[in-house]
């Protein structure tokens, strides 16, 4: 076919120099571009960056990503949900939809009849937020749903796979305290709290090998237990033996280390 022919008939995609298109772990695309970045088509994204230019997303298009990174402005024209949109500025069309939990932006502009939810400034300020609506997140039908789940699997699982035999180091006495406290009434403290959340979905998702899958499934019986001394001798090796972990599995890796170490 003659190139003119086949330019008229079909459209082009061109991939600059410098671009980097691959897939994670998860099977989502991650894409970094040195310039300008166009999305017509929905899709479910790790990371969208562009380094030195902007991006937009059409009207046609429902995107989902994990992370959002221009050095520019985000446009918004269609559907935007992300975990984290860091950019020079954020501009919702009319109409766009934009669920962004995380945003890192000196500007964010409106449209008239486009919505934005989410927009918390850091990690920080979620948890504090989601912190004072505890209770309320704990009864919420999505997480008794999971720890059914959870047992089930622990029920079905455990004993025939082994996960017994990973080696846990005997906890030392612990002196009990004569004030009783959130942990001793069988609630987690918020770091954990949230550690068990992250873990949860990550176990749920079902998207790592069966070894990764016994080891997620470990930490969340830990934490469900309320086992924290048996959790603050055994977190790391167990998260050393997960194979590739996501950034939910990273953060409640955090998580757990920053809330042991301030309790030292």
């Amino acid at each position: 076919m003659p190139k003119r022919e086949l330019q008229e008939k079909t459209p082009t995609m061109i991939i600059p120099a410098g671009s980097e298109i691959r897939a994670d772990v998860h099977g989502q695309l991650n894409i970094r571009t040195p310039g300008n970045l166009v999305i017509e088509n929905s899709g479910n994204y790790g990371t969208i960056e562009s380094q030195n230019g902007s991006i937009r997303i059409e009207s046609s298009a429902d995107v989902e990503a994990v992370n959002v990174q221009c050095a520019e402005t985000c446009y918004v024209e269609g559907s935007l949900t992300a975990w984290k949109v860091e950019a020079d500025a954020i501009r919702l069309e009319d109409k766009a939809r934009a669920n962004i939990v995380l945003q890192e932006t000196g500007q964010l502009q409106i449209g008239r009849e486009a919505r934005l939810v989410g927009n918390f400034s850091s990690e920080r300020e979620l948890f504090l937020m989601f912190s004072r609506f505890a209770n309320q997140l704990r009864s919420l039908p999505l997480f008794a749903e999971k720890d059914r789940v959870v047992s089930d699997f622990r029920e079905g699982q455990i004993e025939s796979e082994g996960l017994r035999e990973l080696p846990l180091e005997a906890p030392p006495p612990k002196t009990v305290s004569p004030e009783p406290d959130a942990e001793a009434e069988g609630e987690l403290p918020e770091p954990l709290f949230f550690a068990l959340v992250l873990l949860e979905r990550e176990f749920g998702r079902s998207a790592y090998g069966p070894t990764s899958q016994r080891v997620i499934e470990e930490l969340v019986k830990l934490l469900q237990g309320r086992d924290l001394e048996t959790l603050e001798l055994t977190y790391r090796t167990l998260c050393a033996r997960i194979v590739d972990p996501g950034g939910d599995v990273q953060r409640a890796y955090e998580l757990m280390k920053g809330h042991f170490a301030s309790s030292e």
